[in-house]
């Protein structure tokens, strides 16, 4: 960490070096993160399965009570990436972290950024909607003498809506590290460590994004694997961007400890 721009291979190597002798306990948190994960997401469907409309709000309702309560375990996870770099002791218990760090404020954050990215995809569905709402739609839609219009317009709003969807990820790439923020300086709170994961983030917007592609392949090869090689995959790239995020660090806030930072090294809210 020499408080310079480092080569992918080098913020790699960091990870792989931490990793060493606590592949365990990282394999441990990686397995109940993906459970929770999945499980947050099929056991509200598996619940309001129905068509209705009492089922449609209850299942969005519980799917973002459930969405609050993963994030609050995976801010605990990342925490215990970032300490896994630094050499710091880690445990599993390590994923309850935010319950006992101001989890209102990792909340909150979830809620701004997650309320952004709503907005966005709100926006990028709106042709889709026009086009499903309009006249045209309800002459050519199941009809036998219009299927090639039909075929079209939907392949329009489909592409409509990956273009949102790419272009909602893009926007929310400068919101990456808020959460290592926050779990760095506890308290901060969810304005400023957004403020903050824009500052670290400034001229390297598009060299985070490659690293995030140079995963790729690994994350390739650990889906063949039943998504066992997750439980390496996972930790070894999130602990890799924790490298990248000390690294922002290092060369906006020069500390004369190796590691450990108090909440003071980001300045006050209002200095962000």
């Amino acid at each position: 960490m020499n408080g310079q721009k480092q080569k992918f291979s080098e913020l790699k190597k960091q990870a792989r070096e931490a990793m060493a002798g606590r592949c365990g306990t990282l394999a441990g948190a990686t397995a109940i993160n993906l459970f929770l994960t999945i499980s947050c997401s099929l056991i509200p469907t598996l619940i309001f399965s129905g068509t209705t409309l009492y089922d449609i709000i209850f299942l969005n309702l519980t799917l973002f009570l459930f969405s609050l309560l993963l994030s609050l375990f995976q801010a605990g996870y990342l925490k215990i990436c970032l300490s896994t770099l630094r050499g710091e002791s880690i445990s599993v218990g390590d994923m309850l972290y935010a319950f006992y760090h101001h989890p209102d404020q990792y909340v909150l954050m979830f809620l701004i950024i997650n309320g952004i990215s709503s907005v966005i995809a709100l926006i990028s569905s709106i042709p889709g909607f026009q086009y499903l709402s309009s006249p045209s739609a309800e002459l050519t839609l199941g009809t036998a003498l219009s299927i090639d219009a039909e075929l079209s317009s939907l392949m329009n709003v489909y592409v409509y809506k990956l273009i949102g969807s790419l272009v909602s990820t893009l926007v929310l790439v400068p919101f990456s590290l808020s959460t290592f923020v926050m779990n760095d300086a506890p308290g901060i709170g969810p304005i400023q460590a957004i403020r903050q994961s824009f500052v670290l983030m400034k001229k390297n917007f598009f060299r985070y994004i490659l690293l995030l592609l140079s995963f790729l392949g690994l994350e390739i090869l650990a889906s063949c694997s039943c998504a066992i090689g997750f439980l390496w995959v996972m930790p070894y790239m999130q602990i890799t961007m924790a490298a990248f995020y000390q690294e922002r660090k290092d060369v906006l806030y020069p500390a004369s400890e190796p590691v450990g930072y108090d909440r003071d090294s980001f300045g006050s809210g209002t200095d962000l």
